[in-house]
């Protein structure tokens, strides 16, 4: 319980009055003995005990009903999450908003969680004293600060967004406020649905803005307003792959998507199996087939829609039927003609280097091409790399024209991998001691000797597992010597030692790798194995096509807008443009008509419906002052509600009791109708 009123509590010891007045009014009366009423006491001391109970119920009435005036003035408002809170007034009230796409799901009413969420903090909040009001969205991730309540409500950043909301990030930025503008006691109210890819229990945040906390002078509490439930008919698609293709049947664009549903959804012909209808719409052409669905998952691979010869490029849009939550119905994609696997292979020893050769020219499309250029190191400062995917090095490091040629290509979005020169593998050391982005080559080491690779990271880049989750062979492979690779790198891959076999240098844009291992046969067993070049080779230049295409997927809340402009050709028309990399849709990049498109969809994490338990929830907040109200999206009562009226009924039942036991007690009957005797 709290009090919008809390000062009025000061009148609490006002309900001592009728206790005062009773003892003054008692002091009045002075006991005297009187021999002829000590017969009359002694015939009604049976009745003393009743007469005793009346007065001290009396008395605790007269009591209630001052104390109920009280706190009926007081302002009381009945609820779990607020607490016993007697301070009243807060300097600024910080509101934490989930806007992911899990909060959009609807109930009974078709009221959404985002917007019961927003009208019961408009409720509750507008009973509290606060003369500042801040905002923290998913979306945007920044404090936005308000003049008013109702500002903030009626804000467009208290709608639905498809971004992923970071919890923990949120918080702490809400404590990095309230510490860099050195503000009083605070309330910070954090409204989500628990899921557990939005709360990431093992971020390092929780700790930081822990630390922070035990730092601030000031009083600042934490309510959390909770919708952890999920709707078990719910259902959600999204485009895994869509790729633009001209074979014998003509031109077409082949999609690959997922669907899937919420566990517990009770299929229509009770076994497990449902068709669900896919919508396909392409340059405003809709098509329409049914997918299997059974069990929680499904997968379609490849699915042909036939396109014009002239729609080399466009977007398109894929759509299931309405249900719980329509914000994971719909997944947006582009397309164009794939362009070309060119790699550029620098090599003066084109014998050493065969194995890489086959590997770039082998494409895994049979209707793909894949071209090979080689070139030795005296026609570097020729190379043209503006339309290739990959270039491998195996040459000395370039310097000069060379060197700024290849780290624009790397800014635009290029990717090159570094293999040992011919002058490490003799013997002879490298050139001048050249460097490319900081990093160079050194001595060569454990010539002859073989040794293995003992940690790759399989988890991401060149060396991750396969999607059905198989992992390289890479612990199979053998190395006859290997360079070192000085300088600032993240190893992907080390051997036996410690020494990175395959690093990868920090960069804003582009890809740089260093193998320090050579693909000659008699220095390695990659050309033997030839699963993990042909992998590692593969996927470069899959990252290097990305830069060509003109073409683009992203993952909302993961686009940096800062340099580029961007035009909505489908999506929420009532968005503003600055949330437009956190709004599901189709854009484009650029002016004109020869800017890039863009597709932005949630993140898969979203179609996640596990959520942290009051447990963990409990335990990231530990030492932090705070409550938890968990709430339905059919409810609809209120947060907080005055109770004041229960109060003030109360103080009348208690003074119609009192009235009742101050009633005189009827007479006793005369025995006989003659009167007495």
């Amino acid at each position: 319980m709290s009090f919008l009123q809390p000062w009025m509590l000061l009148a609490l010891p006002l309900v001592m009055l009728p206790v005062i007045i009773h003892w003054m009014n008692q002091r009045r009366h002075q006991t005297k003995p009187w021999g002829a009423m000590a017969f009359l006491m002694q015939a009604s001391q049976m009745s003393r005990g009743y007469a005793k109970l009346r007065r001290w119920l009396i008395l605790a009435l007269r009591v209630l009903v001052v104390a109920g005036l009280i706190f009926a003035v007081t302002r009381p408002l009945s609820s779990g999450l607020l607490g016993w809170r007697f301070g009243g007034h807060v300097d600024t009230t910080v509101v934490i908003l989930d806007r992911s796409p899990s909060m959009q799901q609807t109930g009974k009413s078709g009221e959404s969680k985002l917007s019961r969420a927003r009208e019961q903090i408009a409720n509750t909040l507008g009973m509290l004293d606060a003369s500042h009001w801040v905002l923290i969205d998913s979306g945007t991730e920044q404090p936005s600060s308000f003049a008013t309540l109702d500002a903030m409500v009626d804000s467009p950043l208290m709608r639905g967004s498809s971004s992923t909301a970071k919890i923990p990030k949120l918080i702490q930025t809400a404590v990095d406020y309230l510490r860099r503008n050195q503000v009083g006691d605070a309330d910070i109210w954090i409204c989500s649905d628990l899921r557990s890819a939005d709360w990431d229990t093992a971020s390092h945040h929780w700790t930081a803005s822990r630390e922070m906390l035990k730092q601030m002078p000031q009083s600042i509490r934490f309510h959390l307003l909770a919708y952890p439930e999920s709707n078990a008919s719910n259902r959600s698609v999204r485009v895994s792959e869509a790729r633009r293709i001209k074979d014998d049947d003509g031109d077409a664009v082949l999609i690959s998507l997922n669907l899937s549903r919420s566990a517990g959804e009770n299929a229509s012909d009770g076994g497990g199996h449902i068709a669900v209808p896919v919508q396909v719409e392409i340059d405003g052409v809709r098509t329409q087939f049914d997918l299997p669905l059974v069990g929680n998952q499904a997968e379609m691979r490849n699915h042909r829609i036939p396109v014009s010869p002239q729609t080399e490029s466009g977007w398109g849009r894929l759509t299931i039927p309405a249900d719980a939550n329509n914000a994971d119905n719909v997944s947006f994609f582009v397309f164009d003609a794939p362009p070309p696997r060119r790699v550029v292979l620098v090599s003066d020893d084109r014998d050493a280097t065969k194995a890489l050769e086959i590997a770039a020219s082998v494409s895994p499309e049979p209707n793909v091409s894949a071209t090979v250029e080689v070139s030795t190191s005296e026609l570097v400062d020729t190379l043209e790399l503006d339309a290739a995917a990959l270039v491998l090095w195996c040459v000395e490091l370039p310097v000069g024209d060379a060197a700024e040629k290849v780290a624009e290509y790397v800014d635009q979005g290029g990717q090159v991998i570094f293999f040992p020169p011919p002058s490490l593998l003799s013997g002879g050391g490298v050139l001048n001691e050249r460097e490319f982005r900081g990093v160079q080559w050194g001595r060569w080491k454990g010539d002859g000797e073989k040794v293995l690779v003992e940690n790759w990271r399989s988890d991401q880049d060149l060396l991750a597992a396969t999607s059905s989750g198989a992992g390289l062979p890479v612990g199979q492979l053998q190395v006859h010597g290997h360079a070192e690779i000085e300088g600032d790198v993240t190893s992907l891959a080390t051997v036996t030692g410690g020494d990175p076999l395959l690093a990868r240098v920090m960069t804003d844009n582009g890809g740089v790798y260093f193998c320090a291992a050579s693909p000659s046969l008699d220095r390695s067993s990659l050309a033997d194995n030839g699963v993990v070049l042909y992998a590692i080779v593969q996927r470069a230049i899959d990252q290097g096509l990305q830069s060509l295409t003109r073409t683009r997927d992203q993952v909302a809340g993961q686009v940096d807008l800062s340099t580029e402009t961007w035009k909505q050709l489908e999506g929420d028309s009532n968005g503003l443009s600055s949330e437009y990399a956190s709004s599901a849709g189709v854009y484009r990049s650029g002016a004109g008509q020869g800017g890039r498109l863009i597709a932005v969809n949630r993140d898969a994490s979203e179609d996640r419906i596990d959520t942290v338990d009051a447990a963990q929830v409990e335990a990231l907040f530990e030492g932090v002052s705070f409550s938890r109200l968990d709430e339905s999206v059919d409810d609809a009562g209120g947060i907080a509600r005055e109770i004041w009226r229960l109060f003030l009924l109360g103080m009348i039942v208690a003074m119609l009791l009192e009235a009742v036991l101050c009633l005189p007690r009827r007479s006793a009957k005369v025995a006989s109708q003659g009167g007495p005797a």
